[in-house]
């Protein structure tokens, strides 16, 4: 069969995420919310970043990239959606939101071919919602969350690829350490928080500096 003249080791690596997303998505509505689906959850994150960081290493081709968005759209589309309906069922608008706008980012993301991300990454808001529901945040950070996330993976902001080394074993270390301490999920907020709000800033600073040098130009002329 000619499919698998394509598959590359990148390309097994987006396959093996989609399967860990829904042997998650399986183990959560079989066995309800425990520790196992949070792990198989972040062995999927473990599998798109290694996807990420080989693909780095060759260009990735178009059914690679294809292949990647369709492997995320489960694993941090369906996997955090389905999480939140599980967690509370009124949770369910919520969630089906987050669901559709995560699509809708990855989608974005195949026909704008550009080397930065537009908009919040599903990989990170996947975090911050599993995150919540884990720590047990209860239903009005869940809600907020799930709510203001779907519409920062569609904003316009630039988010930055995180390639320094340091930085993705730091976060291979508390993903590792999430797997049997809990705790471990305030640290992956943090990390999260800051990626989120460090961009709008510079954003909200750009914009300012913009409008002050338009009004400075209109008054000299």
């Amino acid at each position: 069969m000619r499919v698998f003249r394509e598959v590359s080791l990148a390309d097994s690596l987006s396959v093996l995420n989609a399967l860990f997303g829904f042997t998650a998505v399986a183990y959560l509505l079989l066995y309800g919310i425990r520790v196992e689906s949070y792990a198989l959850f972040y062995l999927s994150t473990f599998s798109d970043g290694l996807d990420g960081f080989i693909a780095k290493k060759t260009e990735k081709s178009p059914f690679g990239k294809e292949l990647d968005s369709l492997a995320d759209s489960i694993s941090f589309g369906v996997f955090p959606a389905s999480l939140l309906v599980k967690y509370d069922a009124n949770l369910f608008p919520f969630a089906a939101l987050f669901l559709a706008f995560s699509i809708l980012r990855l989608a974005r993301f195949n026909v704008l071919n550009v080397e930065d991300f537009i908009g919040v990454p599903t990989l990170v808001s996947a975090l911050a919602v599993t995150s919540l529901v884990r720590l047990d945040a209860g239903y009005g950070w869940a809600a907020v969350a799930a709510f203001l996330l779907s519409f920062l993976m569609v904003c316009d902001v630039r988010y930055p690829r995180v390639r320094d080394a340091f930085a993705l074993l730091v976060v291979g270390f508390v993903l590792i350490s999430a797997i049997f301490f809990a705790e471990m999920c305030y640290a992956i907020l943090l990390l999260v928080g800051v990626y989120i709000t460090l961009p709008i800033i510079g954003e909200g600073v750009r914009f300012w500096r913009e409008r002050r040098l338009k009004r400075l130009l209109s008054k000299q002329e």
